[in-house]
């Protein structure tokens, strides 16, 4: 592509401004609702930990009669509405457009982006100094166990290796400390070719919860992937859900 094609047909230059959040609207004829409950939630966190330096900066056009319509970032601000000592917010303002335009802008800037996988999200979290996911690195570590840090191909897994990060989150809360590093180690004494899955690790964590003894002895007796398929196969046959038919199949074992 050559200098000139680069140059050309590339819009106004917006300009930062500072506005009051109540001058800054939606248009629901493209944009999504902030009421869902999903939406609702994450308003509410970005008012109870408002920090400046994570708000960033909004996008919207200017619509010439003293409002500004949002391109980028409803709930933030919706947000900074509700705050009480939030008065004005940083706005990237775009000359007038027109409702085409501003569809095609919403889309473009949200296909832009590249959103955070757990994986990335857990190893930045560690890097920021977030308890929870500092004890979970430390526990990972100190049982061999590593967290990768992207989606590998199930080939080129070793078995000390898991992409299981939400799992693994939802153990350290749910179930506690020593059973994340239960399912750590046993899901490593199992050997698993493929590293430590999801389903097993959660399977080995309730029933270490449960009391349930001698997990070792009981989760050698068969290889991982045939726990797994039995556990599919009883589900298929039967209904309900593959963790809890692999649960009782390890609880059954003696």
């Amino acid at each position: 592509m050559s200098r000139t094609d680069l140059m050309s047909d590339m819009g106004s230059k917006p300009r930062l401004e500072f506005h009051p959040p109540d001058k800054l609207i939606s248009d629901a004829r493209y944009q999504r609702s902030v009421s869902t409950r999903t939406g609702k939630k994450l308003i509410r966190r970005i008012v109870e930990n408002f920090y400046w330096p994570f708000f960033g900066v909004l996008v919207a056009t200017d619509n010439g009669d003293g409002t500004y319509c949002l391109l980028d970032g409803q709930h933030r601000a919706e947000a900074a509405r509700q705050h009480p000592r939030v008065h004005s917010v940083p706005v990237l303002v775009i000359d007038e457009m027109t409702l085409a335009e501003q569809a095609r802008a919403f889309v473009e800037i949200n296909r832009s982006r590249i959103s955070l996988n757990p994986l990335q999200i857990h190893h930045a979290a560690v890097r920021a100094g977030d308890p929870a996911a500092q004890r979970i690195d430390k526990i990972a570590r100190e049982c061999d166990v590593r967290i990768l840090r992207s989606v590998r191909a199930i080939a080129q897994m070793e078995e000390n290796d898991t992409l299981a990060i939400t799992v693994i989150g939802w153990i350290h809360r749910s179930l506690g400390v020593a059973a994340l590093r239960a399912a750590f180690i046993h899901g490593r004494e199992m050997g698993a070719a493929s590293g430590l899955s999801a389903l097993m690790l959660r399977a080995v964590a309730q029933c270490h919860k449960d009391g349930i003894q001698d997990l070792t002895a009981r989760l050698t007796r068969h290889p991982p992937d045939d726990w797994i398929a039995r556990a599919k196969s009883r589900a298929a046959e039967g209904g309900g859900r593959q963790i809890d038919h692999l649960i009782a199949l390890i609880k059954e074992a003696e």
